[in-house]
């Protein structure tokens, strides 16, 4: 049950974020007209049955918030890890979504490796690249990496987990 609650807030999340306008003064300061949003995934996971997807809306910029969520089959299938997260990313070179891009991430994740279900609190780092390609510059791809630090369940400290995104194909719009 916690695992589908929390999965529709992640749901109810995107749902508000995409249709969300952003205010005039939000546009951007250089004036930067690219997409606004980009909505990607990671089709070979699909092949492993690894499935995510992420939700990324420009703020400014420079500066765009997201969301993202996984989930990963364990062993025979039956065990799993799902994570859904916050992310904020920073893009220096003022072409938010589109670059090179740092930022934080924070989120839930829910691990059921066999020995019991078990929640924890994450937050982290990533950095990356982004490429909108096309000729309205709406398609996307996008490598990157980072670690998260989970905390809480039966975790005496914490433990670091990576974060790869080998490589994320979407839309931008």
């Amino acid at each position: 049950m916690k695992i589908r609650i929390g999965w529709s807030v992640v749901v109810a999340s995107l749902i508000l974020a995409g249709g969300a306008t952003g205010a005039r003064g939000q546009e951007g300061e250089g004036g930067y007209t690219g997409p606004k949003q980009v909505i990607s995934t990671n089709p070979f996971g699909v092949v492993f049955e690894w499935f995510n997807v992420e939700y990324e809306r420009r703020l400014s910029d420079t500066f765009s918030l997201g969301f993202a969520g996984s989930y990963v089959p364990l062993d025979s299938g039956d065990d799993h890890y799902i994570s859904g997260n916050v992310l904020a990313r920073y893009y220096p070179q003022g072409r938010a979504l589109s670059g090179f891009y740092f930022g934080g991430r924070t989120g839930i994740y829910d691990v059921d490796d066999g020995g019991g279900n078990e929640v924890f609190f994450g937050a982290g780092f990533e950095i990356g690249y982004t490429w909108l390609l096309g000729a309205n510059r709406n398609f996307q791809l996008s490598l990157g990496a980072g670690a998260s630090r989970l905390f809480g369940g039966t975790l005496d400290d914490s433990a670091a987990i990576p974060t790869v995104r080998l490589l994320n194909v979407g839309l931008a719009f």
